[in-house]
């Protein structure tokens, strides 16, 4: 390596770093000026850092999947979208959120984009204005929001926080949602 030939001597260790599936992530090294004989034990250890640091980066890898999947948008037709939000919404996840909507919406050319909430577990106090702030986002690129699913405390949550929902619409279910965009669902 040439780091290793201008040192002129020393010592160096590297343990290969993989991910679960064997594609390697990289090399972890160890590197002394001064010759130094490394025992087992160093080996060992070396080994273990380098497994755990794989397991961290797989673990990464993993959650940054999980993100992506847990902001689902689901077509209903060529200009009408229902992003459905499950579980908790913390600012982090608002942030995910309002990314994936603004980008797949100007994607797909969307004109409509419904946030069911009727899913949702917890807001947290500013996801609740973010959410506004993607509607008028969303507003910008052309796109309506439209949310869906608020539940009575999640509507106390929102005049608590002097959450201003008339730049929105807003309807109690999805169904009316369609109705007032102008589908009917006419089973057949």
């Amino acid at each position: 390596m040439e780091v290793t030939k201008n040192l002129g001597g020393g010592s160096l260790i590297g343990v290969p770093i993989f991910y679960r599936n064997g594609e390697n992530y990289g090399t972890l090294c160890g590197l002394d000026l001064n010759p130094y004989r490394y025992t087992e034990d160093h080996i060992d250890l070396f080994k273990a850092m380098a497994n755990l640091l794989g397991n961290v980066l797989e673990l990464e890898r993993a959650n940054s999947e999980i993100e992506t999947l847990s902001v689902p948008i689901v077509p209903i037709s060529d200009e009408v979208a229902i992003l459905p939000i499950v579980g908790d919404v913390n600012e982090v996840r608002t942030e995910r959120i309002m990314e994936i909507a603004l980008s797949e919406s100007a994607n797909k050319n969307l004109d409509y984009l419904i946030f069911d909430l009727s899913g949702l577990i917890n807001i947290h106090a500013n996801s609740a204005m973010n959410l506004l702030k993607i509607g008028q986002s969303l507003k910008l690129i052309g796109v309506q929001m439209i949310v869906t699913g608020i539940r009575p405390d999640l509507a106390l949550k929102a005049v608590q926080s002097h959450t201003d929902f008339d730049e929105i619409v807003v309807q109690s279910n999805l169904k009316q949602a369609l109705n007032w965009i102008g589908y009917k669902l006419v089973k057949e």
